[in-house]
């Protein structure tokens, strides 16, 4: 019996070593495939192309108003294109900038092809337009044509180019209907120019030029739908919001398949509490145009501000592909993988958000503060400007987190911010024992206010308190969360709970 014990015992220790060895191995292999898969990242999966800003070969603006808009317009022709992903305007804009060369496009920005030209008026409206595909890192041309059209038949050049890059990738492209009708070259020009200004820190000008243009040529649904979103876009007031739904309705009307008209009903509807309108007029925009990162960034936030984090992180991860040098596109993937608790990853993503903005720095002391990383969120709190009203409250808090008994100093400096700035701080979720109802009011006027970014705090691992307290029963309630939620689906994190919803 003794030397059958043994022998048993010396079995399961062979066992456990068999199974220590198969778990290291196991362990070696997946740490192995993940550096793998971190190295790869960068090249594509798919064809993946990039449309340069086309230059225009003069110093006349004119003429540079023109060629940035064409590079804009080729985008969504050329994502017609089955089997090729496209890179949004605002990295293209980043890489031009920036004088990426092929090995850099393909390193920072991952693509597989680039497309690039330039432009030059030749007067009397005709357009001499030179144009190279090209593939990434290697710099091998593909393709390379000349076009010499007049402004008023832009929309079929822009047609003739898609075709001609998706014949040269032997790739097929979506059938693109009639011919486009002929444009009104004055009215193109002018709307060039007001798109470009209403993207600027000119914006209030480029509005003005929108407004001036639809009075001018009210068939044109472009201008519409362009004023519609660019209004729709902005701070809410009840007069702008009224004039973006007059403006998205009319472009519609001329033609119901506009994207940039369904996107602007997509934001009126969500500051509105209309959810089920809110989605569907987004999924319907990037039906419509998939290249559109704007919009697919904006229908990320709102995702996130209805609950679906996990959607949203999906959303965010195409957007990001198809804008990886975007401010905003890295900005977003932070917020959303910071509300799904991987605050390492997200630390990734706002070293990559530059140049820098105003928000950013609140971001980073938040991430820093959710790793435990207090001495980096010290330092961002003392950098903060003071003409934002929030800078002493986040350093006394920043102590605070260190050193509690410092807690009672905080509260008067949030209530002092949040008079200045006419809002609720969020440092007042970090308080011990905080008021939930104040906060979960505060976080619902970011969210109708369309600033969701920070309203994300509600679903974040860190203050599952919050939902557990009546005052979110209350909230899902007042805002029709909870209608949505049982018509459409509940987020993977919570389900029915007798006449509310539990939320872990």
């Amino acid at each position: 019996m003794p030397e059958q014990r043994a022998r048993a015992a010396r079995l399961r220790q062979y066992v456990w070593v068999a199974l220590a060895l198969l778990v290291a191995i196991a362990i070696g292999a997946a740490v192995a495939w993940r550096q793998q898969q971190h190295t790869n990242s960068g090249a594509p999966t798919v064809p993946t192309l990039i449309v340069l800003p086309l230059h225009p070969d003069g110093a006349r603006h004119d003429e540079g108003v023109l060629a940035e808009n064409l590079s804009a317009e080729l985008i969504p022709q050329l994502a017609r294109i089955e089997g090729v992903r496209l890179i949004a305007k605002a990295s293209a804009l980043r890489a031009d900038a920036d004088h990426l060369d092929a090995a850099q496009l393909a390193r920072r920005v991952g693509v597989s092809h680039a497309l690039e030209g330039r432009l030059r008026e030749l007067g009397g409206d005709q357009l001499h337009v030179e144009l190279r595909l090209y593939t990434v890192p290697d710099d091998r041309t593909l393709w390379s044509k000349a076009y010499d059209r007049k402004l008023a038949d832009v929309a079929a050049l822009e047609r003739d180019i898609a075709q001609a890059v998706a014949q040269a990738l032997t790739l097929p492209i979506a059938r693109a209907g009639a011919k486009p009708a002929a444009v009104d070259p004055t009215v193109y020009r002018e709307y060039a120019e007001a798109r470009r200004l209403a993207e600027s820190p000119q914006r209030a000008r480029g509005l003005d030029l929108l407004r001036a243009l639809v009075a001018k040529a009210p068939n044109d649904a472009r201008a519409h739908a362009a004023l519609a979103r660019s209004l729709a876009s902005d701070r809410p007031s009840p007069g702008a919001y009224d004039e973006a739904a007059h403006e998205a309705e009319v472009a519609l009307e001329l033609v119901p398949d506009l994207a940039e008209a369904h996107a602007a009903q997509a934001i009126l509807a969500c500051h509105g509490g209309d959810w089920a309108r809110c989605t569907d007029s987004f999924q319907r925009a990037l039906t419509l145009d998939a290249s559109d990162a704007a919009c697919r960034i904006g229908y990320a936030y709102w995702l996130s501000g209805l609950g679906y984090t996990e959607r949203a992180l999906r959303e965010s991860e195409t957007a990001w592909l198809a804008d990886p040098l975007s401010y905003d596109a890295n900005f977003l993937r932070a917020r959303l993988l910071d509300t799904t608790g991987r605050h390492n990853e997200a630390l990734d993503y706002l070293d990559a958000a530059t140049p820098q903005a105003g928000g950013l720095i609140y971001a980073r002391w938040h991430n820093a503060v959710w790793r435990d990383d207090l001495k980096t969120a010290s330092s961002l709190a003392a950098a903060m400007p003071r003409s934002d009203g929030f800078r002493e409250s986040y350093i006394v808090v920043t102590e605070a987190l260190g050193e509690p008994r410092l807690w009672p100093q905080a509260l008067p400096l949030i209530g002092t911010s949040e008079r200045a700035n006419g809002g609720i701080n969020v440092l007042r979720i970090m308080m011990p024992n905080p008021d939930y109802g104040i906060v979960i009011v505060g976080l619902e006027k970011m969210l109708r206010d369309g600033w969701p970014s920070y309203y994300m705090l509600l679903w974040m691992p860190e203050y599952a308190a919050m939902r557990h307290d009546p005052a979110f029963q209350d909230f899902l309630k007042r805002t029709r969360l909870l209608e949505y939620w049982r018509e459409h689906g509940f987020p993977a994190q919570c389900h029915a709970d007798g006449d509310g919803a539990a939320c872990n």
